[in-house]
């Protein structure tokens, strides 16, 4: 077997081990897991808010564990959520509440140092080559059947 593939899969699965290594040890002071500062990440770039399948999909997760993360955001006041016309929950908007904003904002600061301190060793044309890279890479993986 070539050795590439275990590279490639061995330096992916470090990396996102790492991510998510980082991502509960800077969060945890803010009482959140890593699927909440994903969700108030995304919800403050909508203004008008995102419907639960919505946040799901552009957070990578299924939409019972985007229910559980609304859930537990909701009971710290950091976001609400609307019901659909037909009073159903998950198909109306969810927004960032004044303090979900508040958070989000600050989540923002400490996700700018880590980015620019995890990049600090590449030049912005290594950077915008591995990011080509791997959109390339995830796109040929994607249309594999």
């Amino acid at each position: 077997m070539d050795a590439r593939f275990e590279d490639f899969v061995g330096i992916i699965s470090a990396l996102n081990k790492e991510i998510q290594r980082v991502k509960l040890a800077k969060m945890r002071g803010f009482g959140l897991k890593g699927t909440d500062v994903m969700a108030l990440y995304r919800l403050a770039r909508e203004q008008d808010g995102m419907t639960s399948a919505d946040l799901a999909r552009s957070i990578g997760v299924d939409r019972a564990a985007v229910s559980r993360t609304v859930s537990g955001l909701m009971q710290k006041g950091l976001v609400s959520a609307e019901e659909d016309a037909g009073g159903i929950r998950y198909r109306g908007r969810i927004r960032l509440t004044d303090a979900g904003r508040e958070i989000a904002r600050s989540c923002d600061v400490l996700i700018g140092e880590i980015v620019g301190k995890a990049g600090a060793a590449l030049s912005p044309g290594d950077r915008a080559a591995m990011y080509r890279s791997l959109e390339s890479i995830l796109a040929a993986l994607q249309n594999i059947d």
